[in-house]
C-alpha cells in the first residue's frame, strides 16, 4: 500500500513530463539575498523604460509643449549698441616744469565708470530726456497672454510689427539737460518703473585690452533700444564732465566761504579772550592748581575712610538681617555669646528628646521580638500575642506623641531664644551703622564745598586756556585754507576733461537676437525626457509588487511552482480553439476542463507536477491554497489544481474553507445551502456534504455552506481536524481554499492542519512585504510552504516569453497528432 501511494498517475504525454521535470529541477535561493537587488541586466533596464514608456512620452510632450508655449509667449528681443571711448584721466599740472606720468592702466577708474553707466538715476534721466514717461503702456507687450503666444507659434517668431511712428521719443538732437522737468506723481512713478525695466536690459562691457566701452540695450521695441543706448552715452559724457569740474568748483567756493567765516570767528575769539581775562581775577594764577589739589586730596582721603567704614558696617548689617531667621547669623557675628548659648541649649533639648525616642524604640523592638517568639508557638489570635500587639501599638503611639508634642515645644523654645539674640545683634549693628553714616555725611559736605570752589576757579582757567587754543588753531587753519585756495584756482584753470568720446551711435536693429526658442525647446525636450526616465525608475524603485519568478526566489527564498498567464493575454493570443461549454463564460476557474491545450491549462499541469514532487517520500495529501491579499486568484488556482490532480486519475476533494466570501459553489454551479459550516456546527452526515462534479467523477466538492458569524472558531475546532482526517483516509488529495492570509487568521489556522501551503501571488500586484510577513507567520507556527504560484503573468514579461513564447505555439501548430494528456 505504501508503494501505491507514493506516485500518482501522471499524464502519458512525453512533452508534459519533460516540461514538468524541468520546472522541478529549477534551482531557487534558500534565503533572501540582498546582493541580487542591485544586479540588473540591460534587458531589465530596457523593460523598466518600455513598461512606462507612455508616462515618459507624456512627461516629455507636456514639458516640451509648455516650454515651447512659454518661449513663443515671450516677445522678440532686439539689441542696439553704442560705442564709447573712455581714455585714462590726465593729471592736472600744478607747476610749469612738473612731469605728467600716465600709466593708462587705472582699472579702478574703469570699473567705477562702468558702474556709473549702470546707475538707476542716470537711466531715470534718460527716460525723462526721451519723454518715455508720457506713454503709460510702453512695456505692456512684455505681459502678452496665452492666445498671443499661441498665435506666435504659427508666426514662427519672426519680426513683430514696427511701431516706430507711435513712440513718444524726442528728436535725436534733443538737448541733454540734466535739470529734470517737473513731473506729476504718476509720471514720476512711471519713469522710475521704466528706468528699472531698462536698467535690467542694459549691458555695459569694456572691450578687452582697449579703452572701448560698448553700451548695449535690449528691448522688444527696436527704436527704444537704439534711442536709449545713445542717450545713455550722451548723458553720461555730460555728467562725467560735470562731475570732474563740479568737485573743483565746489571746493573753490567752499574754501572762499570758509576763509570769510574763519576771519569773523577769529575776531570774535580775540574780543572774548580779553573780556574773560578781565572777569576771571584768579589769585596765584600760576600756583593755584597745586594749592587746590593738595586741599582736595586731604579731604578726599578722609571721605574715603568714612565711606569704607559705612560700607563695612552696612554689609555686615545687611548680612545679619538676611541671615536672621535662617540660623546662619553666626557666620556674620561668630563671636556673639548670646546666639551661641541659645543654640547650645536648643541642641541639648533635642538630644534629650532623641534619647527618649530611642528608649521607646528599644522597648518596641523588644516587644516585637517577644511577639515573634510567641508566633513560633501560637497563632496571631492568641491572647499573649494580642497583648504584645497592644503593647507595641501603645509604645508606637507614645513615640509619635513625644515626636510631635515635645519636638514642637523644643523647636519653639529654641527659635524664641535665637530670635531674641538675633534682635540684639541687629540693633547693635544698626546703631554702629548710623554713627558711621553721620561721619560720612560730614566729610562729604566738607569735600563738596572745597570741590565746588576748586571747580569754579578751575573752570575759569580752563576757559582761558580753551580760548587761547582755539584762537591759535583758527589762525593756523586760516593759513592752510589760503594755500588750498591757490591750488583750486589752478585746477579750475585746467578746464573741462575731454577723455570720453562717442565713437559710434546705435543703429536701429531689424532682426531680433532672442529669445533662443529652438534651443530652449531642444533643452526642454532633453531634460523632460531625462526627467521622465528618472520618474520611471523612481516608480519602479517604489514598486513593491512581485514581477518575476526571480523576485520570489530572491526576496522570499521560496520556489516558484508555476507561472500562470493572464486571462486577457490568453484571450488576445489564443492559439487553440476554445472548448468552453458555455458555463461560467469569461472565467478561468475551469480552464483546465474547457480548454485543455491553452497555455493556462498547461501552466496548471506544471503546478500539479511541481506539487507531486514537492515533498520527499510521497506526494502531499492535504494542501492549503491561499494568498496574502484578496483578488489574487487563489480560488481559481485551488479549483484548477484539484481538476488537474483528478485528471491524473487520483481521487480528489476540494473544500471551500473561505467562510467569509465563498466562491467555490458558484464556479461549480452548486447549491450552497448545505456545506462545511453545517458539518462543523454538528451535522455529521457526510453524504450530503461531499458532492460529485458530473464532468469529472474523480473530483468531489465540499461547499462552504451558510456563512457563519465565527469562521475562525469553526476552522480551529476539533470537528475540522476530524473532517480532514476522514477525508485524508478516503481521498488521495484534499485541496483547501481559504481567505486571504494577511487580512484574516483563517489561513494560519488551517496551515497547521495540512501537509503544506501553496501561496498564490498576482504579478505586478502582490506585495513582497506582505508575502514575506505571511511566510514568517507560517514559519513561526511550524507550517510548511511548498512554494509560490505566480498568477496573472503578462505577455510582455520575461517569464511569459521564456515559458509560453513562440515555442509553445509552434508545438501545437505543426499539425502533429498529440496524444491527450488527461484522463477524461
Amino acid at each position: 500500500m505504501e508503494n501505491d501511494q507514493r506516485l500518482t498517475p501522471l499524464p502519458v504525454a512525453a512533452h508534459d513530463l519533460q516540461t514538468s521535470a524541468i520546472d522541478v529541477s529549477l534551482p531557487y535561493a534558500g534565503s533572501y539575498d540582498e546582493s541580487l537587488d542591485s544586479k540588473r541586466s540591460l534587458r531589465q533596464y530596457f523593460n523598466i523604460v518600455y513598461k512606462r514608456l507612455p508616462l515618459i512620452i507624456t512627461c516629455t510632450v507636456i514639458i516640451t509643449a509648455a516650454a515651447a508655449l512659454y518661449s513663443y509667449r515671450q516677445p522678440s528681443i532686439y539689441s542696439a549698441t553704442t560705442e564709447m571711448i573712455i581714455n585714462p584721466r590726465k593729471p592736472a599740472q600744478t607747476q610749469k616744469d612738473s612731469i605728467n606720468i600716465n600709466f593708462g592702466e587705472d582699472q579702478k577708474y574703469y570699473n567705477t565708470q562702468l558702474q556709473l553707466l549702470k546707475n538707476q538715476d542716470l537711466m531715470k534721466r534718460v527716460v525723462i530726456a526721451l519723454g518715455l514717461q508720457r506713454e503709460p503702456n510702453l512695456f505692456d507687450d512684455q505681459n502678452r497672454g496665452i492666445v498671443a503666444g499661441v498665435k506666435s507659434l504659427f508666426g514662427g517668431g519672426q519680426k513683430q510689427a514696427q511701431v516706430q511712428d507711435q513712440l513718444p521719443v524726442v528728436a535725436d538732437d534733443a538737448p541733454a539737460d540734466k535739470n529734470q522737468p517737473q513731473l506729476s506723481p504718476e509720471e514720476n512713478a512711471r519713469a522710475e518703473s521704466y528706468a528699472g525695466i531698462l536698467l535690467g536690459r542694459l549691458n555695459v562691457e569694456q572691450v578687452e585690452r582697449t579703452n572701448i566701452v560698448n553700451i548695449t540695450v535690449e528691448s522688444s521695441n527696436p527704436v527704444i533700444c537704439a534711442k536709449v543706448a545713445d542717450k545713455v552715452a550722451e548723458l553720461f559724457k555730460v555728467e562725467d564732465a560735470d562731475r570732474e569740474t563740479a568737485g573743483a568748483q565746489k571746493a573753490y567756493q567752499d574754501l572762499n566761504k570758509s576763509i570769510d567765516d574763519l576771519k569773523a570767528t577769529i575776531a570774535q575769539e580775540e574780543t572774548g579772550l580779553i573780556q574773560e581775562m578781565q572777569n576771571a581775577n584768579l589769585p596765584l594764577e600760576d600756583k593755584g592748581n597745586e594749592l587746590r589739589f593738595g586741599d582736595l586730596q586731604t579731604l578726599l582721603t578722609q571721605l574715603r575712610t568714612a565711606e569704607n567704614d559705612v560700607n563695612t558696617l552696612e554689609a555686615k548689617y545687611k548680612a545679619a538681617v538676611d541671615a536672621s531667621g535662617t540660623g546662619d547669623i553666626l557666620a556674620v557675628v561668630p563671636d556673639n555669646v548670646a546666639i551661641q548659648n541659645a543654640r547650645n541649649q536648643n541642641l541639648k533639648n533635642q538630644a534629650d528628646l532623641q534619647k527618649r525616642i530611642e528608649d521607646i524604640e528599644t522597648k518596641i523592638n523588644t516587644a516585637r521580638e517577644e511577639r515573634e517568639k510567641l508566633l513560633v508557638r501560637y497563632t496571631p489570635q492568641y491572647k499573649d500575642v494580642l497583648a504584645k500587639d497592644a503593647q507595641i501599638k501603645e509604645l508606637e503611639s507614645q513615640r509619635e506623641r513625644i515626636e510631635k508634642e515635645v519636638s514642637k515645644r523644643i523647636k519653639s523654645e529654641g527659635e524664641t531664644l535665637e530670635k531674641n539674640a538675633e534682635k540684639e545683634v541687629i540693633a547693635s549693628l544698626r546703631a554702629a551703622l548710623s554713627a558711621a553714616q553721620q561721619r560720612q555725611a560730614r566729610q562729604l559736605e566738607l569735600f563738596n564745598q572745597a570741590s565746588a570752589k576748586a571747580s569754579s576757579e578751575g573752570q575759569a582757567e580752563t576757559r582761558l586756556t580753551t580760548l587761547k587754543d582755539e584762537l591759535k588753531n583758527n589762525r593756523d587753519l586760516l593759513s592752510t585754507y589760503t594755500q588750498s585756495l591757490k591750488g583750486q584756482e589752478l585746477a579750475l584753470e585746467s578746464g573741462r576733461p575731454d577723455n570720453i568720446q562717442i565713437q559710434n551711435h546705435a543703429i536701429t536693429p531689424t532682426e531680433p537676437v532672442g529669445p533662443k526658442r529652438k534651443q530652449n525647446i531642444l533643452v526642454a525636450l532633453l531634460l523632460s525626457f531625462a526627467a521622465g526616465v528618472g520618474l520611471a525608475f523612481l516608480l519602479d524603485y517604489l514598486d513593491d509588487s512581485v514581477k518575476t519568478s526571480d523576485d520570489i526566489s530572491r526576496h522570499l527564498g521560496l520556489p516558484t511552482l508555476a507561472l500562470i498567464p493572464h486571462y486577457n493575454t490568453l484571450d488576445k493570443r489564443s492559439l487553440i480553439p476554445s472548448k468552453a461549454t458555455g458555463a461560467n463564460s469569461g472565467s478561468t476557474a475551469l480552464i483546465t476542463l474547457e480548454d485543455k491545450r491553452s497555455p493556462m491549462a498547461e501552466a496548471y499541469r506544471h503546478l500539479r507536477t511541481s506539487l507531486l514532487f514537492s515533498s520527499a517520500g510521497k506526494p502531499p495529501q492535504t494542501i492549503l491554497v491561499t494568498s496574502s491579499q484578496p483578488s489574487e486568484g487563489k480560488t481559481t488556482t485551488a479549483i484548477n489544481t484539484a481538476i488537474t490532480l483528478a485528471q491524473s486519475g487520483a481521487e480528489v476533494v476540494i473544500l471551500d474553507c473561505d467562510l467569509r466570501r465563498p466562491r467555490l459553489h458558484s464556479h461549480f454551479d452548486l447549491d450552497n445551502s448545505q456545506g462545511l459550516t453545517n458539518y462543523l456546527s454538528g451535522d455529521k452526515n457526510t453524504e450530503n456534504l461531499i458532492r460529485t462534479y458530473e464532468e469529472l467523477p474523480n473530483l468531489k466538492v465540499i461547499t462552504s455552506g451558510p456563512i457563519p458569524p465565527n469562521p475562525a472558531e469553526l476552522l480551529s475546532s476539533n470537528e475540522m481536524r476530524n473532517l480532514l482526517t476522514f477525508l485524508s483516509g478516503r481521498f488521495k488529495h484534499v485541496i483547501l481554499d481559504s481567505p486571504p492570509a494577511i487580512s484574516f487568521t483563517d489561513a494560519a489556522i488551517l496551515a497547521t492542519q495540512v501537509d503544506g501551503v501553496v501561496l498564490v501571488a498576482m504579478a505586478n500586484k502582490s506585495s513582497i512585504h506582505l508575502m514575506r510577513q505571511f511566510k514568517q507567520r507560517v514559519g513561526n507556527i511550524g507550517a510548511r510552504i511548498y512554494g509560490v504560484v505566480l498568477n496573472g503573468l503578462q505577455a510582455d514579461s520575461q517569464d511569459y516569453y521564456y515559458y509560453y513564447g513562440s515555442g509553445y505555439s509552434r508545438y501545437y501548430s505543426d499539425g502533429d497528432d498529440v496524444e491527450s494528456t488527461t484522463t477524461e
